[in-house]
């Protein structure tokens, strides 16, 4: 589905949309972009995001920015795959046409806020080595 709005929320499986619009994200493929993020595995039990259920908010905004929210398997994961995880999301949906950026929100995890900030600090360019 090629969403064609200002501002897209999908929670899920549902979608939330504001007023249409001509910007960016009237480009911005919302199912390419679930797609993208949630085709990143889980670097301990080898399966996907979108396998276990774990993304959780998806939102286009007029300019092309992308916030995906997800959690993990747990609220203890280890920091550096939680890290990895996030900036593979990132990585991904940055490269869905029409995506100008990517923004990542980690939550239920202990640590969540400094880790979001690791995952949107920066340019992320490579893979994680456990990919």
């Amino acid at each position: 589905m090629t969403v064609r709005r200002d501002h897209v929320t999908a929670r899920r499986d549902r979608v939330v949309a504001g007023p249409r619009g001509d910007g960016p994200s009237a480009l911005v493929d919302l199912e390419a972009v679930r797609a993208a993020a949630g085709s990143v595995p889980d670097p301990e039990i080898r399966r996907t995001l979108t396998e276990l259920d774990l993304l959780d908010e998806i939102e286009l905004g007029s300019d092309g920015d992308v916030m995906v929210r997800y959690h993990l398997t747990s609220p203890l994961c280890p920091s550096p795959f939680a890290i990895d995880i996030g900036r593979e999301v990132r990585r991904r949906v940055e490269a869905v046409p029409g995506v100008r950026a990517c923004r990542v929100d980690i939550h239920d995890h202990f640590t969540a806020a400094e880790i979001s900030q690791q995952v949107n600090d920066g340019v992320v360019d490579a893979p994680p080595a456990w990919l």
